[in-house]
């Protein structure tokens, strides 16, 4: 069923931090122009629709970023804990590092398109 779905809506796998933040930077910018558009052109209601898309890509890209790090989507409720909850989601998703290596997620995205058959040659000392 993923295999059909674009890199924007498909939540398996994992999302290195600057891939997301690039990701999540051209999500937001899409948005903002076709909200401002749409409230122009046609009104203010109008941009109504363009939420649940938006929450959709918003989604995808957490759940990607959080696979990369070996955690479940579930850590998306952690922002229902008041005051404390937003900022260790936003610490998670912007300043944490992936795992190293393979996790139940997949392979890891920084060793993507290596080749794994290099060989290290040392001098004798």
């Amino acid at each position: 069923m993923t295999k059909h779905l674009t890199g924007w809506t498909r939540r398996a796998g994992r999302l290195r931090r600057r891939d997301f933040l690039a990701r999540l930077t051209a999500a937001t910018l899409v948005f903002v122009v076709l909200f401002v558009f749409l409230e122009r052109v046609v009104g203010f209601d109008s941009t109504l629709a363009l939420y649940p898309p938006y929450f959709a890509v918003l989604a995808s890209l957490f759940t990607r970023r959080l696979h990369d790090q070996a955690r479940s989507a579930w850590w998306l409720l952690v922002p229902i804990i008041p005051v404390l909850g937003p900022v260790v989601l936003a610490w998670r998703l912007l300043l944490t590092r992936g795992t190293h290596g393979a996790n139940q997620y997949g392979d890891d995205p920084r060793l993507r398109g290596y080749d794994y058959l290099q060989v290290a040659i040392h001098e004798p000392a």
